[in-house]
Order: C-alpha cells, then sequence, then structure tokens
C-alpha cells in the first residue's frame, strides 16, 4: 500500500469516528435530558407520598405505606347487626301527653266541601318526645310573721333547710355540675360552659345573667370554701 492509500484510508477511518462520536454524542444529550425528566417526575411522586391526612386535606382512608391502627378488640363470632332472639325496642305511645295540638279538617281536600260541623271518623295520634325549652324554674318561700296577740312577740315561720340564702340554686341545678365533673370527667371549665349554654340567661325572669358561671362557683366539686362562695348577682329578697 503506498502511503497515498494509506493517508486516504486514515482519513475515511477519522471521519468514521468523527460520526461515531456525533452519534454518540447525540445519544448522551438524549439521555441527559430523559435523566432529568425522570428526576422531576420521581421529585413529583415523593412529594406526593409525603403527603397524608396529618398534612393535607387528604382522609386517612387515603394514607398510603402507613401502618394502618388494628383494633385490639377480639372477634365474638357473631354476625353483624341485631342477632336471633333478640327482643326489639320501639317508643310506645303515651297514654298521658303533657300536650295535645289538635289538627282539625275545615274543608274536604277532594271538593272544597266545609267540613267544620262534620264529626270526625277517626283521630290519628302520633307523639314526639322531646326535650323541654331551656329554662329556670324560681320557687319563691316565704315566710310568714305574726305578732301574738297575748305576749306580742314575733314569731317567724321556718325556712326548709335547704334554703338558707336569698337567692340561691337548688339541688338539681348543682346536681347536673357535679354529674358532668364526677362522672362524665367533664373538665372544670367545659362544664361551666354547659351549664350556660344549657341554663342561659334569663333577663326578662329577673334572676342572675351567667347561672352556669355561677353555678359552678357555687357548686361544683374540687373547689375551695373561698371559692365556692356564691357572687352577687342575683335579684335581692324582698325586705
Amino acid at each position: 500500500m503506498t502511503p497515498e492509500e494509506e493517508l486516504q484510508q486514515l482519513r475515511r477511518e477519522k471521519s468514521q469516528w468523527q460520526e461515531h462520536l456525533a452519534q454518540r454524542d447525540e445519544q448522551i444529550a438524549q439521555m441527559q435530558h430523559e435523566l432529568k425528566r425522570l428526576s422531576e417526575q420521581v421529585q413529583a411522586l415523593q412529594e406526593q407520598l409525603k403527603k397524608d391526612s396529618h398534612n393535607s386535606h387528604l382522609p386517612p382512608s387515603s394514607d398510603r405505606f402507613h401502618r394502618q391502627p388494628k383494633s385490639l378488640r377480639k372477634s365474638s363470632g357473631k354476625k353483624p347487626g341485631g342477632q336471633s332472639g333478640h327482643a326489639g325496642n320501639t317508643l310506645m305511645l303515651s297514654q298521658t301527653p303533657d300536650l295535645v295540638m289538635r289538627h282539625t279538617v275545615e274543608q274536604c281536600q277532594h271538593c272544597q266541601q266545609d267540613l267544620r260541623e262534620v264529626g270526625n271518623v277517626q283521630v290519628e295520634r302520633r307523639q314526639v318526645i322531646d326535650l323541654p325549652p331551656k329554662r329556670l324554674v324560681i320557687t319563691e318561700h316565704q315566710a310568714e310573721c305574726k305578732v301574738c296577740p297575748v305576749c306580742q312577740q314575733v314569731t317567724q315561720a321556718d325556712f326548709p333547710e335547704d334554703v338558707r340564702a336569698p337567692v340561691q340554686y337548688g339541688a338539681a341545678f348543682g346536681a347536673i355540675g357535679v354529674y358532668l365533673v364526677q362522672q362524665q370527667l367533664v373538665p372544670y371549665e367545659r362544664a361551666c360552659e354547659v351549664m350556660q349554654e344549657r341554663h342561659g340567661s334569663d333577663d326578662e325572669r329577673g334572676h342572675t345573667a351567667n347561672p352556669g358561671a355561677a353555678l359552678c362557683r357555687a357548686s361544683l366539686p374540687g373547689r375551695s370554701a373561698d371559692q365556692s362562695r356564691p357572687h352577687a348577682g342575683g335579684r335581692a329578697a324582698p325586705g
């Protein structure tokens, strides 16, 4: 092979290597672009996995890769729902309702005939059991004072033993607060809020504007004698 032919062969090989290197550089650029895209996708997926019911608006049922709480209750072996032979329990109509509301028929719903003077053929009864409206019942105790016509001495009737102040809360009112604190373990401040919401102010009747707070100070357990002394806030007893 002459030097001229050898030179031409080397030039051809160089050109081939240059083409090969150019293809490799293009592949490397494509792979780098794909790697960048996949890295961004992985980062987005990792951000999604970090979100759960504790740090986002997602519900607890959507939590993944977290250990779900397992109930400690043991299976009873019974089917869910009412068991065979279980006695049913339903509400019964009361024979002595506290309030009766009569819904009258005044005209025929078909021909519009006046039925106000027509007697009933049947009365269907339905009852609603509900709580009474929140209101305090105030009982006033009046002790008479009389002058004896013989000795001219004044004699006053005795008040009941549990009536010791001009204005006070009754035993039933205090029992609710004691029940909340001691039986249901409701915190003291929360019990005060419940009493205030259930037995709120009633300025029209003239008694204290905050019976719940006053009751907490006066009757709930766990308070010292100074803290349990009733505060003035009610209506003064007539002289």
